[in-house]
């Protein structure tokens, strides 16, 4: 008992554990993430409850919570999660409580695996593949989440809390240093990539937000959607991915335009299944995000310095990726978003002949064009014609009030004298749930691009179009779902 006593007065780690009422809730859903679980209430509530301890575990957790802390070999450990359960009996045995752990061990388990390996409070929500997006305002608010399958709350409400700026400050900081990065209140600001591929914005104490930090994760699918997902969820039809597809080969330069999130770099990334699987693929982003199928895919990404005096800057920008790849040689090039000057550079690079896609922040295809001409990114009117295409995607409310995105429509961009023209291919409507193009004679008459594309690549664009559908239909009804199923279908395209 002397052993005992003696960590029992260790200064205590909080452990936080959520549990709740659900009596006072009307649950439309419930599911487990994990040894969590969770449910979904009728007035918008994302309610966690979690495996619960009692003082006796919770002040051995403490002190197995110093220990682990003070050593850095879960982390080095080629298998961590075995190494916490080793530690657990060794303190056990150290402490003469193996039958006290005997009957905790799954509790203390989940949480030093939790705490020290996971994501801490949020590692639930960044566990669960429902979630879209993990968002906190302020320490005193409840953690908000959007949940893929309940679109129409937009936000459900947690019964997560930081509680503290103080909690909330130091939680930042220890998911920032995981990811190699740092913040402090001279860099209050960060953007970062977890190793999952998930991207982390916040600030941090009171230096920019008040009144105090604040945390946005938006998370991705670990298995990017393909092409087919979105003829699932109705994001384009079949006809609009083989017209896409004819565009991609014939190496073109698109626009995908939206407002914040409204999927365009998700769309971008399911794309890019429609191209040639021998091509190589060069991407450039601020945060590495896109999950190109290609095996010759080059991945750039943007670096930003703290290291900057008087004469040097050791920043390097979208700007010098875009310079740097016109010596890559690359057979399409995406950039992950333009917003400024950089655009300039995009629209030189892509006259060298290699395909480009990119997206842009705009409200439609109109707003695009304009918004590239003006201050400050200014691209001339002759740059503007090496456009191809602008497709514009939205969210848009189904009759149920569920959330979904779409391609919402697509416009060619003609050259005409020292301007252009844009003129409309495809156009969802909501009311007949369809994209304008009724059958592949339709698309042929009204399409310029669809012949241009079909010159360069010197084929009958009818018999093109047809054997580009027949191989989407394949796919859809073997119901093909792996890159690399679709792929190896898509390149019987691609044999002569």
């Amino acid at each position: 008992m002397r052993k005992n006593q003696k960590f029992l007065n260790i200064p205590s780690f909080e452990v936080v554990c959520h549990t709740a009422d659900l009596e006072q809730y009307e649950i439309i859903d419930s599911y487990k993430i994990g040894d969590a679980d969770i449910f979904i209430t009728k007035d918008a509530k994302y309610i966690v409850s979690e495996p619960k301890l009692s003082l006796e575990t919770h002040s051995i957790y403490n002190h197995m919570m110093q220990q682990l802390f003070l050593s850095l070999e879960p982390l080095k450990s080629g298998d961590p999660v075995n190494y916490v359960e080793k530690h657990i009996w060794k303190e056990a045995k150290s402490l003469a409580i193996t039958d006290k752990i005997c009957s905790a061990f799954s509790q203390l388990r989940y949480y030093l695996v939790r705490d020290v390996l996971g994501y801490g409070i949020l590692d639930v929500l960044m566990k669960d593949e429902n979630i879209e997006e993990v968002t906190c305002e302020g320490f005193d608010r409840t953690v908000g989440v959007i949940h893929r399958k309940y679109t129409e709350f937009n936000i459900l409400d947690t019964n997560i809390k930081f509680g503290s700026a103080e909690s909330m400050n130091s939680y930042i900081q220890k998911i920032i240093q995981r990811t190699g990065g740092s913040v402090t209140a001279a860099y209050p600001i960060v953007n970062a990539m977890t190793s999952e591929g998930d991207r982390i914005t916040a600030t941090y104490e009171s230096e920019v937000s008040f009144p105090g930090p604040t945390i946005d994760i938006r998370k991705f699918t670990r298995e990017p959607f393909t092409i087919f997902d979105l003829l699932e969820f109705g994001t384009l039809d079949v006809i609009l991915a083989a017209y896409l597809w004819l565009l991609f080969d014939a190496k073109s330069f698109g626009l995908i335009v939206g407002e914040t999130g409204s999927g365009k770099t998700t769309i971008l990334n399911a794309l890019m299944v429609l191209s040639n699987p021998r091509w190589k693929i060069l991407t450039i982003e601020e945060t590495p995000e896109l999950k190109i199928p290609h095996y010759r895919w080059k991945r750039l990404f943007t670096r930003t310095s703290p290291l900057i005096t008087q004469t040097e800057n050791f920043d390097i920008s979208i700007m010098d990726l875009i310079k740097a790849s016109l010596r890559m040689r690359p057979d399409f090039e995406i950039v992950g978003e333009v917003r400024g000057q950089e655009a300039q550079f995009l629209f030189q690079s892509a006259a060298t002949g290699h395909g480009g896609l990119t997206t842009f922040h705009a409200s439609n295809a109109e707003s695009a064009l304009k918004r590239l001409e003006s201050e400050p990114i200014n691209v001339k009117s002759s740059q503007l014609m090496l456009l191809w295409f602008i497709a514009h995607v939205t969210r848009l409310k189904t009759p149920d009030k569920k959330t979904t995105r779409k391609i919402v429509s697509i416009k060619e961009v003609i050259p005409k004298s020292e301007t252009t023209e844009l003129i409309k291919i495809f156009e969802y409507d909501q009311k007949t749930n369809s994209f304008g193009i009724k059958d592949i004679d339709e698309l042929i008459t009204k399409s310029t691009k669809a012949h241009l594309a079909a010159d360069i690549l010197n084929v009958n664009l009818r018999q093109d179009l047809q054997k580009r559908i027949s191989l989407l239909f394949e796919c859809k009804s073997k119901n093909l779902k792996s890159i690399q199923e679709i792929t190896s279908v898509f390149s019987k395209y691609y044999v002569q």
